[in-house]
């Protein structure tokens, strides 16, 4: 009987694992996006983008609103406590949403530094996210469903 062989953990790869059984290419790709990740994570704590607040004065007013929606949702995860702003069925998604505007923000206020115009998937993630939040703000679900108040 043969042994068989190890492929890349990824959908579809067929190459050999290099590390954590992923391929060079799929290990290289995860390690960008976990990088990325954390250095929005780090901006969602210290409003900083390389050390310094966003040049751009919309993404940088954007961000500090962003960071006051982070701050409810990792309240309410720490405390497992929810608030009228931040039910606690919601702030774990809430965290996510936050994760992935702050992305785009910082790739946006990247390229503006370095010149480049900014790229599509900020308005897409902006017009997400916000579209979220203000359901929440309005007493709805995230996704505008009326929220079940019998339940509170």
């Amino acid at each position: 009987m043969t042994r068989r062989k190890m492929l890349c953990r990824a959908s579809g790869c067929s190459e050999e694992p290099y590390l954590g059984g992923l391929c060079r290419k799929h290990h290289e790709e995860k390690t960008v996006r976990t990088q990325r990740r954390d250095v929005a994570i780090h901006t969602l704590h210290t409003a900083m983008i390389e050390g310094r607040l966003p040049n751009d004065r919309t993404l940088r007013e954007e961000l500090l609103r962003l960071r006051e929606w982070w701050d409810r949702a990792c309240i309410a995860v720490q405390t497992n406590r929810g608030s009228e702003l931040m039910p606690l069925d919601e702030a774990e998604y809430a965290l996510e949403w936050c994760i992935s505007l702050a992305q785009e923000i910082v790739d946006a206020e990247r390229a503006l530094r370095d010149g480049m115009t900014v790229g599509y998937s900020l308005a897409a993630t902006r017009e997400w996210v916000w579209d979220r939040f203000k359901n929440l703000e309005a007493g709805l679900r995230s996704n505008g469903l009326p929220r079940n108040t019998a339940s509170r």
